[in-house]
């Protein structure tokens, strides 16, 4: 009899028991420490992709504010040479070529209310003003040349 033999009287019971029992601990074991496991990972992931999504959102605001402050530094030579001109449909049309560069400054759309309000066309300088306020709410300047045109 051989040293790795079973002598003959071992029980076959035992031994299926014996080779089986590694893979019956394995059949047996507890996924819930595994599905937890996985279930954070798909929440991190999930987090980041979230991130890396405001991350791309910030970066475009970033630089969509870019290239309207440059439009804006552009459109002050515009508003410049309106407060220089003399002839009012010149300070119009300079005025009009600033805002179409940069619609956001409330001061550029207030002097081309009042310099309308001056040329008699009170709707035009109402409109004007009106956005120089909802561009600025606070822009007292502007609410009371608003009040003028009523």
């Amino acid at each position: 009899m051989s040293t790795t033999a079973l002598p003959r009287s071992f029980p076959s019971c035992i031994l299926y028991v014996v080779l089986c029992l590694p893979f019956a601990a394995c059949a047996l074991f507890d996924n819930t420490r595994l599905d937890q496991q996985r279930a954070e990972i798909e929440r991190l992931r999930q987090e980041a992709d979230k991130l890396k999504q405001e991350a791309n959102a910030i970066k475009q605001q970033g630089q969509q504010e870019a290239q309207e402050r440059e439009a804006c530094n552009k459109a002050f030579h515009s508003f410049d040479a309106a407060r220089k001109a003399t002839d009012d449909r010149e300070i119009v049309t300079h005025y009009r070529e600033g805002l179409r560069l940069c619609p956001s400054d409330d001061v550029a759309h207030n002097e081309l209310g009042e310099l309308y309000l001056r040329m008699g066309r009170r709707s035009e300088a109402a409109s004007e003003f009106q956005e120089a306020l909802r561009l600025n709410p606070n822009f007292s300047r502007a609410q009371k040349n608003l009040d003028a045109t009523r």
